[in-house]
């Protein structure tokens, strides 16, 4: 679905590489979380899928159309939408459903069709009810979902999350991951989740760590959380309870296992607590 062959990109001015050597395949339907530090290159990469940057050198294909051909930049924009970090910036309206009905309007598509669109994003992301209210009016998780179904209504295959809840309390990032995961297994849609907090990857089928402009790690979340050393070295951490569950086999209390969150991790405690 995606292609990325050791692509280099620098910006104006800049003494280091923004990107350095990447490859990567992205499959269709995957679930994959792109995570680094601040500068690692993780956020240039999500502009590289639907050229809103073009390498300096290498290539990018998506779906078999090169970003680099500017005949297929449309195209290639209806196959990979991008939710941002601050939703102030992609919301372009007064109401709500204007909004999300803005994207598919300026790609030609059909009125009855934007309205069909427009109901089914906002469902998508539990906003129907809001279809008429101002979007200023709203909370910052708020309209970050309606950010997220904005770009639904244009149907891309791909969503790409590049940090799009570095700017939201811990309830209003939990909802955009869950809407992310839920649109990944009951939609299909594959989804590539930029970001730097690490409880938001345990969803994921696959983790790319970057840093320095490059892939230093990529596997499972299980795989990847039990680097907790190198994980730390490149300035990231483990997710909570990670660290519960590797202390508490470290302290003979737990047999190794993959739990990653705290439901997983309920599922091995209360048991061991009932026996108790």
């Amino acid at each position: 679905m995606i292609s990325i062959s050791n692509i280099e990109y620098s910006y104006d001015g800049a003494l280091k590489k923004a990107l350095d050597g990447v490859s990567l395949e992205i499959g269709e339907g995957e679930f994959v979380a792109i995570v680094g530090h601040n500068g690692s290159g993780k956020s240039t990469l999500a502009k590289m899928l639907n050229a809103l940057l073009l390498p300096d050198k290498g290539s990018v294909s998506v779906f078999g159309m090169d970003t680099s051909d500017e005949e297929k930049t449309l195209d290639i924009r209806k196959k990979v939408g991008i939710v941002f970090q601050n939703p102030d910036n992609q919301i372009v309206t007064t109401v709500v459903e204007e909004d999300v009905g803005f994207g598919p309007e300026n790609l030609g598509v059909p009125t009855e069709q934007i309205i069909e669109r427009v109901h089914s994003a906002l469902e998508a992301v539990g906003m129907l009810e809001y279809a008429k209210h101002a979007p200023h009016m709203l909370s910052g998780g708020q309209k970050q979902r309606i950010a997220i179904a904005g770009v639904l209504a244009i149907d891309p295959d791909v969503l790409v999350f590049d940090e799009a809840t570095a700017m939201l309390d811990p309830l209003g990032r939990k909802a955009v991951i869950e809407i992310a995961s839920r649109l990944n297994r009951e939609k299909g849609k594959t989804v590539v989740m930029i970001t730097q907090y690490m409880e938001e990857v345990t969803a994921a089928d696959r983790v790319i760590v970057m840093s320095g402009g490059k892939i230093a790690m990529e596997g499972t979340p299980e795989q990847i959380f039990r680097k907790g050393d190198e994980l730390r070295a490149l300035r990231l951490d483990v997710p909570v309870m990670v660290e519960l569950r590797d202390m508490l086999v470290r302290e003979g209390l737990m047999k190794e296992s993959n739990v990653l969150d705290v439901s997983q991790m309920a599922e091995v405690i209360c048991p061991l607590l009932l026996k108790n």
